[in-house]
């Protein structure tokens, strides 16, 4: 029932290590770190002071075909949940939440502050930024940008083919853009490719194939301008 820690495994003070978990090599760990039963941590792995890891998590899993260098960072003060996995090269945020049976890929950086919900997955090579909430079962597509302030409601689904995998030649995968303090309501899809500008809102079930404009409410199938985001949503300063 002991967990299992490699001999160059560097830990901090006071931790408290769950049954069968298992600490690989070159594995870094600073000071008030609680890691549950049944985490994994893959060598190189950082986790900065007063994180906290929930039951059967995985952090540092190397992608299956590829090979990466980077190492996973948990940067101080974040929780992750029971069931996520981390793969090599993610970067969390300082006081960031990762809930519960979410999946992180290679090389995702997110910001600050930023919760990711429950069962959601970020696919490979995207930024999320600081302050970002992006709720339960939400799918955002490789090579996505996601800026600072940004809500991205339940079940919304990102894509980058734009040719749905029947290119007749090797694709340019596009990820989706959301500048700072977009929204994206339940339900919704993004098409490869597209931007959402400062502060625009896609509506709950909307399917978005245009660019939405800065403080513009789209909706519909396919979605059209709606009216603007009323003033007083904007983030931004306000004007008279």
């Amino acid at each position: 029932m002991q967990p299992y820690i490699d001999p160059q495994a560097k830990l901090g003070n006071e931790l408290e290590i769950g049954c069968f978990s298992v600490i690989g090599p070159r594995v870094t760990i600073g000071d008030h770190v609680k890691i549950g039963s049944h985490v994994v941590i893959h060598e190189g792995v950082h986790i900065e002071g007063q994180v906290e890891i929930g039951d059967h998590t995985v952090l540092g899993k190397q992608p299956i075909r590829k090979n990466i260098e980077s190492p996973t960072t948990i940067k101080e003060g974040t929780q992750i949940g029971s069931g996520c996995i981390l793969y090599r090269g993610a970067i969390i945020g300082k006081n960031g939440l990762v809930a519960d049976l979410s999946t992180i890929r290679e090389r995702v950086e997110i910001g600050e502050e930023t919760v990711i919900g429950r069962g959601a997955a970020v696919e490979n090579d995207t930024r999320i930024g600081s302050r970002v909430k992006i709720e339960t079962n939400v799918y955002i597509t490789a090579f996505s940008d996601i800026g600072d302030d940004v809500f991205i409601a339940p079940c919304v689904v990102t894509s980058n083919d734009p040719f749905a995998a029947r290119s007749p030649h090797p694709v340019s995968f596009q990820g989706v853009r959301v500048k700072k303090g977009g929204r994206i309501g339940a339900g919704a899809v993004i098409l490869p490719g597209i931007t959402i500008h400062e502060e625009g809102f896609a509506a709950a079930g909307s399917v978005v194939t245009h660019d939405v404009t800065s403080k513009m409410i789209v909706k519909g199938v396919p979605a059209k301008p709606f009216r603007p985001v009323p003033k007083e949503q904007w983030l931004s300063p306000k004007k008279s």
